[in-house]
């Protein structure tokens, strides 16, 4: 069996382990939230070396009027997003019909719902 006393701490030098271990420990997390701090500075430092420099002011500006199968795509999609946000007929729940006589709970374990958006279902 283990005797746990001072003396065996002071004999090991376990202070002198124990405040290195902290002052590492202190210093490691001290690094990492610089890091974090100073991070978007040196990225936007980065940006502005790497970014090309602006268009001159004399080219023409792009032409950005969109084409009829872009409107159609983009009118498309929106249609598309709406029915993804309001459920469409995917999130219909149906219950077999039961017979007229008989309480609700027969119709236990007949449910079936169509959430999984799969269009197989």
């Amino acid at each position: 069996m283990i005797h746990f006393d001072l003396t065996n701490v002071l004999r090991g030098d376990g202070i002198a382990t124990t405040i290195i271990g902290m002052t590492i420990v202190f210093s490691g997390l001290l690094l990492i939230s610089l890091f974090i701090r100073l991070l978007p500075k040196a990225l936007t430092a980065l940006d502005r070396i790497t970014s090309p420099q602006q268009a001159s002011a004399s080219q023409p500006a792009p032409n950005t009027v969109p084409s009829e199968e872009e409107i159609h795509a983009a009118i498309c999609l929106a249609i598309h997003m709406e029915l993804e946000r309001c459920g469409g007929d995917l999130q219909r729940i149906t219950i077999a019909q039961r017979p007229a006589s008989g309480s609700f709970w027969n119709s236990a374990g007949k449910m079936r719902s169509l959430s999984d958006r799969s269009p197989h279902a």
